[in-house]
């Protein structure tokens, strides 16, 4: 095989090197090393990141109980020359494996390409599985502990249909399922996803950073599909989820979905607020612009006494604090994303003062319009 390998023919035929083995181990009793160069069941397959590097370069790695990586050096061959397949034999996942090898069994075999920061989260968790299994785990387990984690997670809540609309940015009316009913939730956004996001946020009363967003077509099964991942932080703790569906904005939506079921408060919140303030709060965000006390007492056919005193009781802050709670967030959120000037932001979240606007801005944020934009 070393002549072969350099090109000189010894007149044998090694093109099935699996069968040569099992008729030597048969006849002989003896048995072939997992790692007997050219026909080792192992000398073609790799646990690792690393260990693909040193098969690519022609080099047989192994280590020892100090886990201090040694390699032995041998003459590169062809697998298919001695009757290997690359898309079987070559990466193997167990205990040992690294999140390289599980990124490209999902790369490879299902079309699945991880977001760089998303690896280390998926090595980790295929490697407890082989771990408490004690198996190695073939590329269909390894889907099926990815699409159970990460795809179809069991869900508190749902969004079951959105409808967006322009206007400054995004506006997004998302139904959220929770607890056995549905709510029709605004949101207010830079995007569509953003917008979703924050009608989410609204409804659950939390805080959370939509920190990565990717997004490829499906490169393996149907072209017509896309995938999206999303990842968000929320107190100091990632959480992802991923969607795949013909329409990228639904898989946008589906993989914030998994990923914000994920959060602790979430989890810990059974039943949403209070059904008529946030159907109150949601009339506020959906007309942040505009709305004044009047107008909401008119349109729940309340007085406005008992109106400014039910919203305090049941949030803890006024309807002035929630109105411009949500004119700075969307004033802050237009100063990132766009270069209007600070006087048309100001009007277009209901400031017709300039001045005012600035005084509120910079009491919220500590910041002058200008200086949050710069910064940002």
């Amino acid at each position: 095989m070393n002549l072969f390998s350099h090109g000189v023919d010894p007149g044998l035929d090694f093109s099935n090197m699996s069968e040569i083995s099992e008729v030597y181990e048969r006849l002989t009793r003896m048995n072939v090393s997992p790692r007997q160069p050219y026909a080792g069941e192992l000398v073609f397959t790799a646990f690792s990141g690393s260990h693909q590097d040193a098969i690519a370069k022609g080099m047989a790695w192994r280590e020892d109980g100090n886990t201090e990586k040694w390699c032995v050096p041998y003459l590169p061959i062809d697998p298919k020359d001695v009757g290997r397949r690359y898309d079987s034999d070559v990466i193997r996942i167990n205990s040992q494996s690294g999140k390289g090898g599980v990124n490209y069994i999902l790369k490879q075999n299902f079309g699945i390409s991880l977001p760089q920061k998303m690896r280390e989260e998926v090595g980790y968790l295929v490697k407890d599985v082989s771990d408490k299994a004690h198996k190695e785990l073939s590329p269909e387990w390894i889907y099926h502990i990815f699409e159970d984690h990460y795809i179809n997670a069991k869900n508190l809540f749902t969004i079951d249909e959105c409808h967006f609309r322009q206007e400054d940015g995004i506006v997004a009316s998302a139904t959220i399922g929770h607890g056995g009913r549905q709510q029709v939730i605004t949101g207010v956004g830079n995007g569509r996803l953003d917008a979703v996001s924050n009608a989410i946020k609204h409804y659950f009363d939390i805080s959370y950073e939509l920190s990565v967003y990717e997004e490829h077509s499906l490169t393996r099964g149907s072209s017509s599909k896309a995938v999206a991942y999303v990842g968000i932080i929320c107190n100091k703790k990632k959480y992802w989820g991923v969607g795949i569906d013909p329409d990228i904005i639904k898989a946008s939506v589906a993989a914030l979905e998994v990923a914000v079921n994920k959060i602790e408060e979430i989890k810990n919140k059974e039943e949403s607020k209070d059904e008529r303030l946030l159907q109150i709060t949601n009339y506020i965000y959906a007309n942040y612009k505009t709305v004044t006390l009047d107008d909401l007492a008119e349109e729940f056919y309340l007085s406005k006494p008992y109106l400014s005193k039910y919203i305090k009781e049941k949030s803890g802050e006024t309807f002035g604090d929630i109105l411009k709670k949500v004119r700075m967030k969307k004033a802050r959120a237009m100063l990132k994303s766009s270069n209007a000037t600070v006087e048309s932001i100001a009007e277009s979240v209901g400031y017709q003062n300039v001045e005012h606007f600035n005084r509120v801005f910079r009491k919220t944020y500590d910041l002058t319009p200008v200086q949050f934009r710069n910064q940002n």
